[in-house]
């Protein structure tokens, strides 16, 4: 196990959480304007669907940039939800933005920034 945290604290570790974030980016892109009828049937809240979405973006986006851009990571996380609540009303499949999507996307963030931030901080100790 010390083996796996002492690699998470190299630029190859960074590197791949850039990657994961854009893949992650990606999925909610799609299942974001994809129309209701055509999601995935997952049994489980759209607001949980949201945290734990962009609690895996901003793990990844955190992660990515650094504990020194914390904040930065969590706005950017924040900000692509919002921009994809908007294209749902754009995007004519029937999807409405929502406020409280809104709200679970920023709890997820902060969730996910603070996962990244542990994770990071248990490879600095190894």
């Amino acid at each position: 196990m010390t083996w796996i945290l002492s690699g998470l604290n190299t630029v190859l570790a960074r590197r791949l959480a850039s990657a994961a974030a854009l893949l992650v980016a990606a999925v909610i892109a799609v299942l974001s304007v994809l129309p209701g009828e055509d999601l995935p049937e997952v049994h489980l809240s759209d607001k949980i669907q949201h945290v734990i979405a962009y609690a895996a973006l901003s793990a990844c986006v955190c992660f990515w940039l650094g504990r020194q851009r914390l904040l930065a990571g969590i706005l950017m996380t924040v900000s692509y939800g919002v921009i994809l609540e908007i294209a749902q009303a754009l995007a004519g499949t029937g999807r409405t933005p929502s406020l409280l999507d809104g709200g679970a996307n920023l709890l997820g963030a902060c969730l996910g920034a603070g996962l990244a931030m542990i994770v990071a901080g248990l490879s600095r100790r190894q």
